[in-house]
């Protein structure tokens, strides 16, 4: 599925679990900022602790006070957009989304007054199994009824969603009305995010779209790569359009695909340890693309972080034309790190990238994250535009563009076997980026031909 938060580059983590690494020191203790440490004062901060527990008029709120608490200590460490703190509410829902996989069901729902309704179940998972049926509606989980819930208030994934291994009993009605009761065993579910399809001439085309860099996109590329690469193919365009990045561990993965060797991206910090370089390095793997292959990257203003690092290091190796609009212009790395109690983390930025060639188009950092309202061309902190300018530029209206995200819904509901949302969008269905692409190919294709003693393309 597109991603849809603004978690984005994080670096490989040295000392914490997960993957992230380094942090930036905070000075918990005596008042004062020297020495590039945050201010703290510790006499107020337990002054006022105890002023409110003791003389506020009602008593206090458990839940409520927690709740201020996290908001405090989130704005204490927003330097800017793209710094946060990461409370318990949210902290297991952030790994899920950056691991790519979560204990689950394996299923996607719309919610509706009496249950939530399934609309699409992923092939082979624990739901398919326990025999859960696209349509049908489920009424509640474990005794709990699950009608006229908020899908964004995050109870009805915490109902169904779980450690893997144990089990949920649900109360399911078919579309006959018969209402009977199913009992399904969490397993770690690994919603797809990379897609697959073939173009152009005798489908020699392969098309390879990203549509977000978790822990589990390596695996993902490499296994797309192998069955699109097992037939022949004259050229491959990698689509990163929409992909708001990740975690640069899959960014560099997935560079080192197209390159046999060379820099991918260099990351700068000021910290210990926030600074390094991560190389390109040869494989027979059968995932490994063939150099002789022609190779385009469409990319456009929701592209950013991980998904510039990669088209960044295509592009300034000459590996492959850039083709669409000019990406967003997110060159920070953001670290995190978790907490000593284990139950939230640190979000930081800790450093900046720069591609192969030393390039590094940071938009400002008052224009936030990447999303619907930054998609238009920005600037940096100098007024130059921001992000990378693609090789070929082609721009999509409103129209095509709309058409172009129902076309990937279309994608990612077959891969849950749930229906069509849209009408007249066709599998077939060539936008005008993605042709420009193949035109690309279709040139670099012909130079290929007629160079001495060139050989065809795998």
């Amino acid at each position: 599925m597109r991603a849809s938060t603004a978690f984005l580059i994080m670096a490989p983590m040295v000392i914490v679990t997960l993957l992230f690494v380094g942090t930036q020191g905070r000075r918990a203790g005596a008042a004062g900022g020297g020495g590039g440490q945050p201010y703290w004062d510790e006499g107020v901060a337990a002054f006022v602790r105890q002023r409110m527990g003791s003389t506020y008029v009602d008593p206090l709120d458990a839940k409520a006070s927690e709740a201020a608490f996290w908001r405090a200590m989130d704005a204490y460490v927003r330097l800017d957009p793209y710094c946060d703190m990461i409370p318990p509410s949210e902290y297991r829902q952030w790994k899920e989304g950056t691991s790519g996989h979560y204990g689950g069901l394996g299923i996607r729902v719309d919610a509706e007054a009496e249950g939530l309704r399934v609309r699409g179940v992923l092939p082979g998972g624990p739901a398919q199994r326990a025999g859960l049926q696209v349509g049908e509606l489920v009424l509640g989980a474990d005794g709990r009824a699950l009608g006229g819930m908020d899908l964004r208030s995050g109870t009805p994934a915490r109902l169904l969603k779980g450690a893997p291994g144990s089990s949920v009993r649900l109360e399911v009605r078919a579309a006959s009305g018969e209402v009977r009761v199913l009992v399904a065993t969490r397993e770690v579910v690994r919603p797809p995010a990379v897609f697959t399809r073939r173009v152009g001439p005798q489908g020699k085309v392969a098309v390879l779209r990203l549509s977000e860099f978790v822990e589990s996109t390596p695996a993902e590329v490499d296994e797309a790569l192998a069955a699109l690469l097992s037939v022949p193919t004259e050229g491959l365009v990698l689509d990163l359009r929409d992909n708001a990045g990740g975690v640069l561990a899959a960014a560099v993965h997935v560079a080192d695909r197209f390159l046999a060797a060379g820099l991918v991206v260099r990351v700068v910090g000021r910290a210990a340890g926030t600074s390094r370089d991560f190389h390109a390095k040869a494989s027979d793997d059968a995932a490994e693309v063939p150099a002789g292959l022609p190779v385009a990257v469409l990319v456009n203003g929701h592209s950013a972080s991980a998904s510039e690092v990669v088209s960044g290091a295509l592009q300034d190796h000459r590996r492959a034309l850039l083709v669409g609009e000019r990406t967003f212009g997110k060159f920070l790395v953001q670290s995190i790190v978790e907490a000593p109690r284990g139950d939230c983390a640190l979000q930081l930025v800790t450093a900046r990238y720069v591609t192969p060639s030393g390039r590094s188009y940071q938009r400002r950092l008052e224009d936030g994250p990447p999303g619907p309202a930054q998609a238009q061309e920005g600037v940096d902190a100098r007024g130059e535009p921001a992000g990378l300018l693609p090789d070929v530029v082609q721009a999509l209206s409103a129209e095509e563009r709309k058409r172009l995200l129902q076309h990937w819904d279309h994608e990612e509901d077959a891969r849950w076997g749930a229906p069509p949302r849209h009408a007249g969008v066709t599998e077939g269905w060539v936008d005008p980026q993605l042709a420009r692409a193949l035109e690309v190919l279709e040139g670099e294709l012909l130079m290929q031909r007629i160079r001495p003693g060139a050989s065809p393309a795998r």
